[in-house]
């Protein structure tokens, strides 16, 4: 563009020199040949760029950092055939922006095109049988790809991060998609995986958060932990063809509110969206989107591990009276549970159960309990009340860690074991009242001994009951508790009757045991009246009130 202005000058000044329109043409048939190189040049595909290398009678494109732009690579290389992309060949690669690959290439190797942002476009060649491991990783302007039928295997990370993917199509050759394959493509939308696939791995789709289409091939058996993790998935249809789920495999996606199971699969089934077994004993996997009240059917029997784990939108759940079993990590992080009901039937609450449900305030563990497991309510920091059933024999450790709403809490006389942080952190929690022989202490978790009651609240105490075995001064481990022995007050004998003022009793007790006095009518319903600290062993009650009443009931306990 610039050489043909200057052309025109040299002419105007020349035309009148004698010998100027020879000179004139001599110049034109150079400056011409070398227009004619310069456009041969940016016309030609890049494949000097390209670097190949020779292996008994094939050859094979080696490492080439400086491919750039759009490059052909060649079928032949000094007359040897070109079967295969090499291992790193164009790693890093950055302004490479498409290419085209040869039909006689049948292998493409691990890191082949790692890195190149700028790529585009590809055409992988029907013969190549594997895409290699982390082969397009971090090729984040590729759009789109076609994955022809020869292709068996997707290895691992092949399209990790590739997060302008819009379109994949996986040819109907493919068998297993490896661990964390498309992990991260941010703007697939749909997929369909084909009935020759009979794997899906770790993490294959995980993070893919515009993902909200998935069709699952029929011949898919097994569904891998965290395969759609953090998809926009709303609806995953399960074919007949499935017997493995993992239950972490679609964790957060909190679009997703159903899945429907084929009637023909052996293994699982489905009951309004939520997935089950086959016979429907065992609730599997509660859809992450679903939110508000859930009642679980009487015929479940156990609530899998990681069942509601991050279902942050489920308010409330009735556990109904056939579930024996609470399984690790079942509503860990829901966020936004306020109250649970436990049937009469549970056993056992396994760790982390109720980890990080922040809203909670408030938990009755049934009689039927005999475990709370490790971290079962670790940061259920709104819960104020906790009533522990009377058949509990151990609490794990860290499994009220962080409760901070605590005050007060009573631990039933069939504990015999408490973990070690069970309490850590309960930073308002200052009433431990024990209601039987000084529990054991478990075995520490953490490097310098027990934590059972470190970081709680200022000045607390650990109560504990007269006649009662084992206990001492303190209790805990590295940061023991002061103990204090409680006796529950008693009427002394015949001291009850009329006194100046009403009817009254003199109570016997422990010094400085604070009393309180509750009457009732009808002795379910109890209100206390009375409450004083005297200094004393004994003192003189009476009700100025009793006239009221048709008939009272008196008891009197330690506070």
């Amino acid at each position: 563009m610039r050489i043909q202005p200057l052309i025109a000058l040299v002419v105007l000044s020349l035309a009148t020199v004698p010998g100027a329109r020879t000179a004139i043409r001599e110049f034109k048939a150079r400056t011409l040949g070398l227009l004619i190189l310069a456009c041969l040049l940016v016309a030609a595909p890049a494949t000097a760029q390209v670097n190949y290398a020779v292996s008994g009678s094939t050859a094979y494109v080696t490492s080439s950092p400086n491919a750039s732009g759009a490059i052909v690579i060649a079928s032949t290389y000094n007359g040897y055939p070109v079967t295969s992309i090499g291992d790193y060949a164009f790693s890093g690669c950055t302004n490479l922006t498409s290419v085209s690959i040869p039909n006689s290439v049948t292998n493409m190797g691990d890191y082949a095109f790692n890195n190149c942002s700028g790529l585009t476009s590809v055409t992988i060649p029907n013969g190549v049988p594997t895409i290699g491991f982390r082969a397009f990783f971090r090729c984040s302007s590729l759009t789109s790809v076609t994955i022809p039928n020869s292709v068996t295997s997707i290895r691992n990370e092949a399209f990790r991060f590739c997060s302008g993917l819009t379109n994949v199509i996986i040819g109907n050759g493919v068998t297993v998609i490896w661990e964390w394959a498309f992990q991260t493509c941010t703007s697939l939308t749909s997929v369909t995986i084909p009935n020759s696939v009979t794997e899906i791995w770790t993490g294959a789709f995980q993070s893919c958060s515009s993902l909200t289409n998935v069709t699952i091939g029929n011949s898919v058996t097994l569904i891998r932990s965290s395969a759609f993790f953090g998809t926009s998935l709303t609806s995953v249809s399960i074919p007949s063809s499935i017997v493995g789920i993992a239950t972490d495999a679609f964790y957060r996606s909190t679009s997703l509110t159903n899945f429907s199971v084929d009637a023909a699969n052996p293994v699982y089934s489905s009951l309004n969206g939520v997935l089950f077994n086959k016979a429907q004993t065992a609730l599997i996997i509660f859809p992450p989107g679903r939110g508000g009240s859930y009642v679980i059917p009487d015929s479940v029997t156990s609530i899998g591990n990681w069942a509601f784990y991050d279902c942050t939108s489920v308010t409330n759940v009735i556990i109904g009276n056939g579930v024996a079993l609470i399984g690790d990590q079942a509503f860990y992080g829901c966020a936004n549970l306020a109250s649970v009901t436990m049937g009469n039937s549970v056993t056992n609450i396994g760790s982390a159960a109720f980890s990080g449900c922040t809203n909670l305030t408030s938990v009755t563990i049934p009689n039927s309990v005999t475990s709370i497991g490790y971290t079962a309510f670790y940061r259920c920091t709104s819960l104020t009340s906790v009533t522990i059933g009377n058949s509990v024999t151990s609490i794990g450790g860290s499994a009220f860690s962080y409760c901070t709403s605590l005050t007060r809490l009573t631990i039933p006389n069939s504990v015999t074991i408490l973990g070690d942080s069970a309490f850590l952190n309960c930073s308002n929690l200052t009433n431990f009242t024990f209601l039987g022989n000084r529990p054991g202490l478990a075995p520490n978790f953490e490097v310098g001994g027990y934590y059972q009651f470190y970081g709680v609240g200022a000045g607390a105490k650990v109560y504990y009951y007269c006649g009662t075995t084992g206990w001492g001064a303190t209790y805990g481990g590295s940061a023991p508790l002061p103990t204090v022995m409680l006796c529950p007050p008693q009427i002394a004998p015949g001291s009850a009757g009329m006194k100046p003022g009403g009817f009254g009793f003199t109570l016997t007790f422990l010094t400085n045991q604070t009393i309180v006095v509750e009457a009732s009518t009808n002795l379910p319903n109890w209100q206390p009246i009375w409450t004083n600290s005297p200094p004393g062993t004994s003192t003189n009650f009476v009700d100025p009130d009793w006239l009221n009443h048709s008939n009272r009931f008196y008891r009197a306990r330690s506070d």
